[in-house]
């Protein structure tokens, strides 16, 4: 279906590929940011790397919804390439904000709780990974897209991983001691990471509404 316009797909692989270079970047901060000997000026370091793949994501954002005006697709099929792509584009926001968060407050996250936090972060490395795969078959290979979409489940099932790792590290954190200001801004944080998988999970809902649209 989307076979045609060669420009419209390289643009938005080429904001995929930003997004994606956001979410490793922040894979890797996070990996620093949960442990205590972390520095200031490394985590800064590669936060700034995560708010240039961010800033990469929207100028393609930005090129991809331009090139719509000259292409002959439906204005239906064109809101859907918009919320797809402006959804995809989430994610990056999700890093840099949550990086930029951490270092603006010098926070690192306990040790007990590293195993976790890694966790879900390498599950949504991998929701993403087969999101990227999706909407690349959107153009190389739509009808069998549209016959068998579920793969999109997957990206599901990783998700229900989360929620519980998530809910898991929530009752730790408020079952144990410390000071309530200081659990709440850790719960926070956790929140701002797994929000990356949620957001995720929507973006593959919509390409499912699509497809099952496509196929009736």
């Amino acid at each position: 279906m989307f076979r045609k316009s060669v420009n419209v797909h390289a643009l938005i692989m080429n904001e995929i590929k930003s997004v994606k270079a956001a979410l490793l970047g922040f894979e890797g901060f996070l990996r620093l940011a949960v442990m205590p000997d972390s520095t200031v000026e490394t985590l800064q370091s590669l936060e700034k790397g995560v708010c240039e793949a961010e800033g990469e994501a929207d100028i393609a954002l930005r090129k991809m919804i331009d090139s719509l005006v000259s292409e002959s697709f439906l204005p239906a099929t064109k809101k859907e390439l918009i919320e797809i792509s402006t959804s995809c584009d989430r994610i990056a926001n999700k890093c840099e904000h949550a990086s930029t968060t951490l270092v603006l407050q010098n926070f690192r996250i306990p040790s007990e709780y590293a195993e976790d936090v890694m966790k879900i972060i390498s599950i949504s490395v991998k929701q993403f990974a087969i999101l990227e795969n999706t909407i690349g078959m959107m153009f190389s290979n739509f009808k069998p897209l549209v016959k068998d979409h579920s793969v999109l489940d997957e990206i599901r099932h990783l998700e229900s991983e989360v929620d519980v790792l998530e809910e898991g590290i929530y009752r730790r954190i408020f079952n144990g001691e410390g000071e309530l200001a200081q659990k709440m801004r850790l719960s926070n944080m956790i929140e701002l990471i797994c929000d990356i998988s949620d957001i995720i999970e929507n973006i593959a809902d919509q390409l499912q509404i699509m497809l099952i649209t496509r196929r009736a």
